[in-house]
Formats: structure tokens, C-alpha cells, sequence
């Protein structure tokens, strides 16, 4: 049976058990991330409130990522992954049990929050580094696009059956099916062929950690890319996780379905952007990832400019474009160019860097919000974001990036 050019990467049997586990894990995810805002809401929180919950998640996250990055480069990625899930997994059935049971508060959340980010410091540069071991290097752009699919697939149906969900039940329900599916990833990993630790001569934690920054430090695109990227991110999710619920609840009068339906739009547009994707040959993708980039600051501001629902949802399928049009092509090229040994230590200073301000992010967006009001600081965000990401273009090697 010919397999379409972006499924190809499911003919390897790692990959599919991986490529199942996460799509199921995201749709729990997601399905927990709709449910947040609106429980600590419920609870008699505020915008503020929100932050701390978010930025709860990346406070902790940050400090372990670069020596996540070391951890992945000298232990089998397929352990760190199965660790990180059951933790995560175990995290989640008990703010489900307290949820249930109706002994939830506010400070439970924060304890979740930080948990998962403890997790996802060693998760996501596991992710990153065990994709190139599981299909082989002509395929990786499809194969990255396909796990974007996953992902998105999952935010897509996460946050509709979520906000469904919450707004007939309660948040209680989502938090345990994303305990289940959680779980439901652990088993997939399980099963597939144990990999062998990184080859090479241990050196010293902190030693490793040191040559995964020199390495980063002597390629320009990739540093600048990740410095960028700590003030843009800075400026997308503050807005994004904090000022759209105040959004849908203040001015477009909504509830947890509306906040669902405008997280699934911005899903479509993911899986939109990773199927065209997965199909073409992109050539210079410094060039085109950074157009991805501007294009996200100017919906960005759009959210603020034009707060009506319809508008809303196109312009959220249009910033799901952009995010997975930048990120497939930005993992590709590390996982291209970065050599195999120093992958998870350099995904983990992309990520110590683009999520080095995200702990104050919404911290700040909350501040900004109760201050500015939550349509101008959507776009203020966006013509910053725009600005900044068309400065790249003065770098030469961002343009001449293949």
C-alpha cells in the first residue's frame, strides 16, 4: 500500500507507538488546559490568579531544561520519556480524585502546574532528540510534520470536547481523562524497543551542559533565534494564556465552549499548516519560518483590534498556521545540523531560552491587563512581535538558512 508522502514516517513501528501515545496525551492536555482557567475562576480567582498558575508551570520547567538536556544525551530517551509520563500521569489523578471529591483549591493547581513542569523539562527535550533515531534523515521534516498533526490533532479535539465538557460538568472530568491519557502514553513507549544510551565518553553534568551552550553560541542563527524567541514568547503567550479567557469571558460575554472553540480553531490551522507542509520542499527556511514569524505578531494584534467572535476564530486558525509553520521548520534544521550526540542538550537551551521569561510572562500580561485592559495589550504584543521578527532578516545567516 503507497503511503501519502507525509504519512511515510508511520511505516517505522517506534514511530507509530510514539506518534499514537501523543496524540492521545494532547488531547488530555488540552482537554486540562481549557479546564484550568475556568476552575480557578470557579475557585474565586482572577487574571492574576491565571498567571501564577501558568507561570507555576515555567518556573519550574526553566532551571531543570539544561540539565534535562545532559539527562537526555546520557541516559536512553525512551526511559526519560516513560519517566516523565508517569509522573505527569500521577500528578493529574490526584487533582482529578480532589476535584472530584471537592476538596480542590487554588494552591493544588500551582502544585500540578509544577509538577508537569518538572516533567515537561525532561519530556520535551527527549521528544526532540528520539525523533531522529526513530526515522531516517530524509524524512524528518515529515516526520516532525506528522508529530505536529499529533499535537495538533489533539489540541483540536482536546479543546472542543474540553470546553464541552467544562462547561456541562465541570473542570473535575477533564483532569482525569488527561490523568487516563497520560497513562495511555506511558503504555506506548512501553512497548516499543528499549534504544541504547547516547555513545560517547561521560564527562561531568555541569561539563556537558557547558558544551551544549558553546555549541549553540557558535552558530548564529541558533542563538539568535533562541534570544529572539525569549522576548517573542514572552509576548505571545502572556496574551494568549492569560488575556484570552479574559477575553472570551469580558467582552465576548462567553464561557469555557467559546474559549474551547477559539483553541480548536487555532488547532485547525496547525494541522492545516503541518499536512502542506508535510507535502513540500521548503529551500530556504530560515526565510520562510521567520515569514511565519511576522505573520503571527499581526494576527496577534488582530485579537485586539477586532474582539468579534468571527473574526476571532479565523484569526486563531491563522496564528495556529504560523506557530506550527515556524516550529516544524526550526526543528528540522537543529535536528539537521546539530550533531546527534548534542541534540538534547541543545533543545534544551532553545528551550531554557525561549521559556526564560515565561514565568513572568503572565505575570506581566496580568498586570497589563487589569491596567490597559485586554485588547490593548493584544496589540501591543503584536506590533512588537511583528518588529522583532522581521529584524532577523538583517541576520545573514537566518537568510541563507536551508
Amino acid at each position: 500500500m503507497r503511503f501519502p508522502a507525509i504519512a511515510e514516517p508511520l511505516r517505522h513501528r517506534d514511530f507509530r507507538l510514539l506518534w499514537a501515545g501523543q496524540t492521545l496525551s494532547v488531547f488530555g492536555s488540552w482537554m486540562r488546559i481549557v479546564a484550568v482557567p475556568f476552575q480557578i475562576l470557579a475557585l474565586g480567582g482572577s487574571a492574576a490568579e491565571i498567571g501564577i498558575a501558568a507561570a507555576a508551570s515555567t518556573a519550574v520547567q526553566v532551571p531543570f531544561l539544561l540539565f534535562g538536556g545532559a539527562v537526555v544525551d546520557r541516559v536512553p530517551r525512551r526511559l526519560v520519556l516513560l519517566t516523565s509520563d508517569l509522573l505527569s500521569g500521577t500528578a493529574m489523578s490526584v487533582i482529578a480524585f480532589l476535584g472530584i471529591s471537592g476538596q480542590l483549591r487554588i494552591e493544588h493547581l500551582y502544585v500540578m502546574a509544577a509538577l508537569l513542569g518538572l516533567a515537561d523539562a525532561f519530556f520535551g527535550p527527549a521528544l526532540m532528540a528520539i525523533v531522529p533515531e526513530l526515522v531516517p534523515e530524509e524524512i524528518l521534516i515529515k516526520g516532525n510534520a506528522l508529530r505536529g498533526l499529533s499535537r495538533q490533532g489533539g489540541r483540536l479535539g482536546g479543546s472542543l470536547v474540553g470546553g464541552v465538557l467544562v462547561a456541562a460538568f465541570g473542570p473535575a472530568i477533564a483532569f482525569a481523562i488527561d490523568a487516563l491519557t497520560y497513562f495511555a502514553s506511558f503504555l506506548a513507549l512501553a512497548v516499543m524497543r528499549p534504544g541504547a544510551a547516547p555513545s560517547g565518553g561521560r564527562k561531568h553534568l555541569l561539563a556537558e551542559v557547558r558544551e551544549g551552550f558553546a555549541f549553540v553560541f557558535s552558530i548564529p542563527w541558533v542563538w539568535m533565534t533562541i534570544a529572539l524567541f525569549s522576548v517573542i514568547n514572552l509576548l505571545v503567550f502572556g496574551p494568549l494564556n492569560v488575556g484570552l479567557p479574559i477575553l472570551v469571558r469580558d467582552v465576548l460575554h462567553g464561557d469555557a465552549a467559546v474559549f474551547g472553540a477559539l483553541t480548536a480553531s487555532l488547532a485547525a490551522g496547525q494541522i492545516a499548516a503541518g499536512i502542506i507542509l508535510g507535502q513540500a520542499t521548503i529551500r530556504r527556511s530560515g526565510i520562510v519560518m521567520y515569514a511565519f514569524a511576522v505573520m503571527a505578531g499581526v494576527v496577534l494584534a488582530s485579537f485586539g483590534a477586532f474582539p468579534l467572535l468571527a473574526w476571532l476564530l479565523l484569526a486563531s486558525v491563522l496564528m495556529g498556521v504560523t506557530f506550527v509553520g515556524f516550529n516544524i521548520l526550526w526543528e528540522s534544521a537543529l535536528q539537521r545540523h546539530v550533531p546527534r550526540a548534542l541534540l538534547g542538550r541543545v533543545t534544551s537551551v532553545d528551550f531554557f531560552g525561549s521559556l526564560l521569561l515565561g514565568p513572568v510572562a503572565p505575570l506581566v500580561a496580568a498586570a497589563l491587563i487589569e491596567s490597559l485592559g485586554t485588547t490593548q495589550v493584544f496589540i501591543g504584543a503584536g506590533i512588537i512581535v511583528a518588529v522583532l521578527s522581521a529584524s532577523a532578516y538583517l541576520v545573514r545567516s537566518i537568510r541563507e538558512l536551508a
